[in-house]
């Protein structure tokens, strides 16, 4: 078992409608938990002069199966959008998420 030492906030982004009629897309917290973090890619060490650097992480916590790619990861200010949710052959102990940073 991983130390879950970093606080994380789940979000999912929600449609609401103005004062005056027009729709805004705002990021809405679900869940604060503790999780595992870790960097998949070195890929932002390496490329200092490239523009376009991706960063892919791994943030583990405790199994929740309202959790989709559909929501957003902050972590210490940063974004990071969840690409896959693996929740090890279907045991309900932790879930790992997959995750990019967003731009």
């Amino acid at each position: 078992m991983k130390l879950k030492d970093k606080k994380i906030e789940i979000l999912e982004n929600k449609v609401t409608v103005d004062k005056i009629g027009n729709h805004v897309k705002q990021l809405v917290p679900v869940a604060t938990v503790w999780a595992y973090f870790r960097q998949l890619s070195g890929d932002e060490v390496f490329a200092a002069a490239r523009v376009n650097v991706t960063e892919n992480v791994l943030f583990q916590i405790g199994y929740r199966d309202d959790i989709t790619t559909a929501h957003v990861i902050r972590y210490k200010g940063v974004l990071y959008d969840i690409t896959r949710v693996d929740v090890f052959e279907g045991y309900k102990g932790d879930i790992t998420l997959y995750c990019k940073r967003e731009k």
